[in-house]
């Protein structure tokens, strides 16, 4: 019988699913569990932009991409100098064995039966303790991915690096915090029911805000291609975006059976912003906006004006048929 993934089962695979997207498009999975690719490939089809699926995107296009990504990082080097397709297929190798890595830490099949098994006594923290004293083999499996990606960086990427180490760090300690006390209380809280009954809201605020830094499926084949793909980098707009994306996600969550899930969402993504240095970027963007809607809004006294002059001018209107009752 086919296995439909459950809230919990889709919470689970979104906190170990960012660090193995590019493994899975490059398609080295070893040791890992078939069902869990299958629902993460479900993930992807579900939140990525429209056309960025499993049919319309191969293997060979992510293969350009990263050959692409490396030539551009490396374009200032002596023509020659540098062999992009080695260093794109080394990235894919690195990919594979985060996924491996990542997946013998943390089974999602395992993990989901345990889960079962504790819920009714209770025991929940007890599964998560068990898995988030894994976090520093965690944090290694990701510090050697990391290092497999400097070569195809640009100078301003490097010099993001290190930061959006820390953020990843940070947010795998968000979720460990006290042992996992807090995706404990999440799950008891039903939060991952509050994630699935938002899925797709939380979809549109992700396409809204990011869905812009992906080239078109049918820019893939270009020549330009490098020039179309973002740098990874968290620059002031990378900042604001993410600010909106948090947002536009709590908003949604907010509207659950309990506000226990969006506290804890709003919690994380404060978390995460304290390791960044985007406060000042997004006190701007506010700032820049409330000054705009200032501008726009429609003064108080001539709303005052305005509406004396309706009511005359409908008394007007209504004088004739006044005079004839």
């Amino acid at each position: 019988m086919e296995r439909t993934p459950s809230a919990t089962h889709l919470l689970l695979l979104a906190v170990i699913g960012w660090g193995c997207c590019l493994a899975l498009g490059a398609g080295q999975l070893p040791e890992v569990d078939p069902a869990t690719v299958k629902d993460l490939e479900e993930l992807g089809a579900h939140y990525l932009p429209a056309g960025y699926t499993k049919a319309n995107v191969s293997l060979a296009d992510l293969q350009r991409l990263l050959r692409a990504k490396c030539e551009k990082a490396n374009q200032a080097l002596p023509a020659g100098s540098v062999n992009a397709t080695a260093l794109g297929t080394a990235i894919e190798q690195a990919g594979g064995q985060l996924m491996g890595c990542i997946g013998g830490l943390a089974n999602v099949t395992e993990i989901l039966d345990e889960i079962e098994k504790a819920s009714p006594k209770g025991d929940l923290d007890v599964v998560f303790e068990k898995y988030c004293l894994r976090l520093p083999q965690a944090k290694a499996c990701l510090r050697d991915f990391n290092a497999a990606l400097q070569p195809c960086l640009t100078r301003e990427e490097r010099s993001h690096n290190a930061l959006m180490q820390r953020i990843m760090d940070k947010l795998l300690e968000f979720v460990c915090y006290k042992n996992g006390d807090q995706i404990a209380l999440f799950i008891a809280e039903q939060g991952p029911e509050c994630l699935q009954a938002s899925r797709d809201h939380i979809a549109t605020c992700l396409n809204t805000t990011f869905s812009g830094y992906l080239p078109q499926v049918g820019q893939l084949s270009s020549e330009n291609v490098a020039d179309l793909l973002p740098e990874l980098v968290l620059g002031p707009r990378q900042c604001v975006d993410l600010h909106d994306f948090e947002i536009c996600t709590v908003r949604h969550l907010e509207r659950c059976e309990t506000i226990t899930p969006s506290n804890i969402v709003e919690s994380m993504f404060r978390y995460v912003r304290k390791e960044s240095n985007c406060q000042p970027a997004i006190d701007r963007a506010l700032q820049e906006r409330r000054r705009a809607q200032a501008l726009t809004a429609p003064d108080p006294a001539d709303g005052g004006a305005a509406s004396l002059a309706f009511v005359g001018r409908l008394l007007l209107l209504l004088a004739p048929l006044v005079a004839l009752l």
